[in-house]
């Protein structure tokens, strides 16, 4: 990636940190060809009940129907087809809001059966299928929060899931952008949903926040914060509208409040570091050499999402978009396709050419793939944008990386597991 814009901080992005050579994390050229899927990205509800200011789906993708159960058992179907799973396989819900079907989510639970994988306790991680060795996938929700009251709160902790929560900061910026239909806020119902998660389960919810123009970056964090999130992450909204998308003073402030919270985080005695900043820790484990792949995630690989309308696509983000379309739930997805878009759409950084010229490529692995089809330049390049926050992740990183090495190597192993749990970088692809 290669970041562009206005100012001195936008132009110190450009150049790597100090004593840093990318040479030194750079991975291993990729070696595509049939992969196995093993994670979907299942689209059940086809719809959403909130009508945010920025929402990207309602920009790309057509009109959706909810799942049926049949296409839902061939979706289940296609993630065990290749045999017993290993500890990354993983299923996913959202794109829309899926607790609108939530008919559909019980029914894949019963489906995948409480031996296999266990309940609240692991989430997935150890069962072994009522002693048929078939592991059960983790299951991962995203969702806005709404609808998301006590008895279906305790279902999914019962059930093992992983939930993030749409959450855009404290009040004013939350209900700022994040709507119902008729304009009211959500924050107060959002607030209480994460507020009972993290009674509930700690460990396996996080927050993410979309940042857009005017969103300050320190205000947003603590807001999640404060509400005992344990996991948080900043992105940078994907949009076309120059009123919504970030300002270069909105990307210089999110570059010194990275560097302020590497900063808390070397400071702070064991105990006390602040919560986990996910897309920052992503770049900490692959300045060490950890999870370093010439793609940003499985996308289009390991990893697609499923539609209503029956079809495979490389992710959520895809789903609808015919000229993407890698193949059918039913009879899995077409070499020719699929082979296309790794070639094309989805071609590791090292084919791209502002990539190229990035020092920072490495610990990103190269542009979001759909971020760069719908709202990038064209020809496949990063959003400008995108870059600058992400390079701000890399520099604070390796900020962070050398600095613990000197003072504290130990704290440095914290970055390390966890990063294929959390979904930042496909099980598959380290394996």
């Amino acid at each position: 990636m290669v970041a562009t814009g206005a100012g001195a901080g936008a132009r110190a992005l450009r150049t790597a940190p100090p004593g840093f050579d990318p040479r030194d994390v750079a991975p291993r050229p990729l070696r595509d060809g049939p992969w196995r899927v093993t994670s979907l990205a299942v689209d059940v509800s086809g719809s959403c009940n909130l009508a945010c200011r920025y929402c990207a789906e309602a920009a790309t993708m057509p009109r959706r129907q909810p799942m049926t159960p049949d296409l839902l058992d061939a979706a289940l179907a296609l993630l065990r087809a290749g045999g017993p799973l290993g500890p990354g396989a993983s299923l996913r819900f959202g794109s829309g809001e899926p607790l609108l079907a939530l008919p559909l989510l019980h029914r894949v639970v019963e489906l995948l059966g409480d031996g296999q994988g266990g309940g609240g306790g692991d989430g997935g991680r150890n069962g072994d299928g009522n002693g048929g060795g078939a592991r059960r996938p983790l299951l991962f929700l995203t969702t806005n929060g709404t609808l998301l009251d006590d008895a279906t709160a305790s279902w999914l902790f019962a059930s093992g899931f992983y939930v993030k929560v749409s959450l855009d900061g404290p009040q004013p910026t939350h209900d700022a952008w994040r709507q119902r239909p008729g304009g009211d806020g959500t924050w107060g119902a959002v607030t209480e949903a994460v507020a009972r998660l993290v009674r509930l389960m700690p460990d396996r919810v996080s927050v993410t926040a979309v940042l857009c123009r005017g969103a300050d970056p320190d205000r947003v964090f603590a807001a999640a914060a404060a509400l005992g999130v344990k996991r948080i992450e900043l992105v940078p909204v994907a949009h076309r509208d120059a009123a919504v998308r970030p300002a270069s003073a909105d990307i210089e402030r999110y570059q010194a409040f990275v560097l302020d919270y590497a900063r808390r985080y070397a400071a702070a005695g064991d105990g006390e570091a602040p919560p986990i900043l996910i897309r920052f820790a992503a770049r900490v484990a692959r300045a060490m050499g950890y999870g370093n792949v010439a793609i940003p995630c499985g996308a289009g690989r390991s990893f697609l999402g499923a539609g209503a309308d029956g079809g495979l696509y490389p992710c959520f983000r895809f789903i609808g978009l015919e000229e993407y379309r890698l193949g059918d739930v039913a009879a899995g997805p077409d070499p020719a396709r699929t082979n296309a878009f790794q070639r094309g759409p989805g071609r590791p950084y090292q084919g791209r050419g502002p990539c190229r010229a990035c020092w920072g490529a490495p610990l990103c692995g190269g542009p979001c793939y759909a971020c760069a089809e719908m709202f990038g330049p064209g020809d496949g390049r990063p959003v400008a944008a995108h870059c600058q926050y992400t390079l701000a992740d890399a520099r604070a990183a390796v900020w962070l990386v050398n600095r613990l090495r000197r003072r504290d190597p130990r704290r440095l192993l914290t970055f390390i597991p966890g990063v294929a749990d959390a979904g930042l970088i496909d099980a598959a692809l380290l394996e």
